[in-house]
């Protein structure tokens, strides 16, 4: 072979190694990581107080009634005070004979929550009403003699079966879709009536009336022809439907988005799936690598998501110890993802050792997950210390601040374990919304009430395609308090079941026009890692809000609040708030009659109510 030949072949095969070696590195970044590249830079927040001085006008006055002995009521009236704590808003309980001495007044509402009126006097009631007095039933109840001041014309007492579905007539918060009676998410039982025309119909089911006002005397009452405000789902249309009934509402927002990708970084499932093969021909890591992870960084720069990432180990069913280290056969491609995500300014969290959820043969779990229960606090405590050993060897300096729990299931054994073994875990996010299944941890927003040193930061939503009910889940959420906390998983688009045999090209879309709207209607909210979120969710709620109302002015003063302040503001439809520039911006929401969201710059604000020329 000539010089020339060698020398040649010799510069092909250096150029094709190279890009072999390139290829390599940019597919598994065997780069060494440094702790400067993973430290993380928390958000801040600035937090001010107004100054002391007079404010004139009336404080906002919520009376509930609940009759002691109606359980079903008292269920509604816990959901509706955890709904008006969120919204920074507070009802006083009130008794029968206290409720004779409330004075008529356009801030004052009496909200009742069940439907046992036994104790009410009709007569009361009508003379407050009469005078200005403003009234919410949030249960429907069968009373005939009511029905003047409800605005029903004619009441044949209860339908006989049960109705479904919700459907919006005005809107009381934008962006809720309509649900059909084949939706089964609120099931209602409900008084067959026919109302007044002058009574406005805010929403209804299956044709019956469900959410309606009526003026009465000089004053006005709002019903809830139905009785779903036992549950979480509707929390957001409680709250706001408050306003329905004042001539001026001020409600809080903590103005908040987070996007989790569970079980991520991960061993990469190395069989060939079919959907991927058929649509990309790509192996999976493949896929995970130039396709899914492509679009989710894209995502992350149009949409400003800041990921959090919750890292796993295997997808082994071993919980007794001794547990092997995962030092030495992580894949190198869970390195390489998690660099990524650290560099878009995410956070990486810890979901598990494996895919076993912390639980002991004693603790309850569906047994229809097939999974392998711990046999004591000691080998949880072993399996998170594994992790936490492999964290720090592969994002040195990134602290792990938030735990998700595999399958959501999680009990009292595991939260010690997760305390024990990584104390710089102190937030667990689970469901904030859970099913009839067995073990699944439900949570509210908030301290632990048994670990008090973990934060509950609960997710609202899943999944790349969002049918109308989850739609519905994370619009009351928004109109409640103002947050999103949505998760998916990397191998949704593997899974035939969850992706509904529905390839990644469709399921990115449906996924790129749920974010796209949100940005469009709710663009106050601001794209934080859970554990950003979660430190401004904890400043949003120790600070303090007072709102003072007459019929020309509304003075919001807060102490100790976030900076920038969110709130929604409910006028009269005949006003229009105007508020200086250096004092905040108002944006009238989209579809509705006097509502508007207000993003306050300063702890003082001072709305005008200017009369709209006609």
């Amino acid at each position: 072979m000539s010089r020339k030949l060698i020398i040649l072949t010799f510069v092909i095969v250096s150029v094709l190694l190279l890009g072999v070696g390139l290829q390599t590195i940019r597919t598994v970044d065997l780069f060494p990581l440094s702790s400067a590249r993973n430290v993380y830079q928390e958000a801040q927040f600035s937090v001010k107080s107004s100054a002391q001085s007079s404010i004139r006008g009336d404080k906002l006055s919520l009376y509930m009634y609940t009759n002691p002995k109606d359980s079903e009521g008292n269920k509604v009236k816990v959901n509706l005070q955890t709904a008006l704590g969120l919204a920074k808003l507070h009802a006083e309980s009130i008794t029968a004979d206290e409720l004779r001495t409330i004075k008529p007044n356009p801030w004052t509402v009496i909200l009742l929550t069940g439907e046992d009126i036994s104790e009410l006097d009709q007569t009361v009631i009508q003379s407050y009403l009469k005078e200005g007095g403003r009234l919410l039933a949030f249960t429907r109840f069968y009373a005939p003699e009511w029905n003047d001041m409800l605005g029903i014309e004619s009441n044949n007492e209860f339908i006989e079966r049960t109705i479904h579905g919700i459907e919006v007539n005005q809107t009381v918060f934008p962006g809720y879709p309509n649900l059909p009676a084949s939706n089964a998410l609120f099931s209602n039982s409900m008084l067959d009536i026919k109302l007044k025309p002058q009574v406005k119909v805010y929403l209804s089911a299956e044709g019956v009336p469900m959410l309606w006002k009526n003026n009465y005397g000089q004053g006005s009452v709002v019903f809830w022809n139905s009785t779903s405000s036992i549950q979480k789902v509707g929390r957001g249309l409680m709250v706001q439907s408050i306003g329905l009934a004042l001539d001026s509402l001020v409600t809080s927002q903590v103005a908040v988005r987070s996007l989790n990708i569970d079980d991520f970084p991960s061993p990469v499932p190395l069989v060939v799936n079919p959907l991927i093969r058929q649509e990309y021909g790509l192996s999976t890591p493949a896929f995970y690598e130039r396709i899914w992870w492509a679009d989710m960084a894209r995502f992350a720069k149009l949409y400003g998501w800041k990921y959090t990432g919750l890292m796993i180990g295997n997808y082994q069913n071993q919980t007794s110890s001794p547990l092997p280290t995962l030092m030495e056969n992580y894949p190198k491609i869970m390195p390489y993802f998690g660099s990524k995500l650290l560099g878009l300014g995410g956070e990486i969290g810890l979901h598990g050792y494996n895919h076993q959820s912390l639980v002991t043969a004693r603790e309850p779990i569906d047994t229809n997950l097939g999974y392998v229960p711990w046999p004591d606090k000691a080998s949880m405590v072993e399996s998170l210390q594994r992790m936490v050993e492999l964290s720090n060897d592969l994002f040195p300096g990134h602290e792990l601040k938030t735990y998700v729990p595999p399958s959501n299931v999680l009990n009292k054994t595991g939260k010690a374990a997760i305390a024990e073994a990584v104390p710089s875990i102190d937030i667990i996010s689970s469901l904030y919304y859970t099913g009839e299944e067995e073990g699944f941890l439900e949570q509210e927003f908030g301290v632990d009430s048994e670990f008090p040193q973990f934060t509950n930061f609960p997710r609202i939503s899943s999944g790349y395609w969002l049918d109308d009910s989850t739609k519905f889940y994370v619009n009351d959420v928004i109109a409640n308090f103002g947050l999103v906390n949505h998760f998916v998983h990397p191998d949704d688009a593997l899974d035939i079941q969850r992706s509904g045999g529905k390839g990644w090209k469709y399921l990115s879309e449906q996924f790129e026009a749920w974010m796209a709207s949100l940005n469009k209607n709710y663009a106050y909210l601001q794209p934080l890692t859970v554990r950003d979120a979660v430190k401004k969710l904890s400043i949003y709620s120790a600070g303090k809000v007072d709102v003072h109302y007459s019929k020309d002015v509304i003075t919001i003063t807060t102490k100790d609040e976030l900076v920038p302040m969110h709130y929604t503001v409910r006028v009269p439809d005949n006003r229009t708030p105007e508020i200086s520039k250096v004092a905040g911006v108002l944006t009238r929401m989209e579809h509705t009659d006097g509502l508007w969201h207000l993003e306050a710059r300063q702890p003082t604000v001072t709305l005008q109510l200017k009369e709209m020329k006609p």
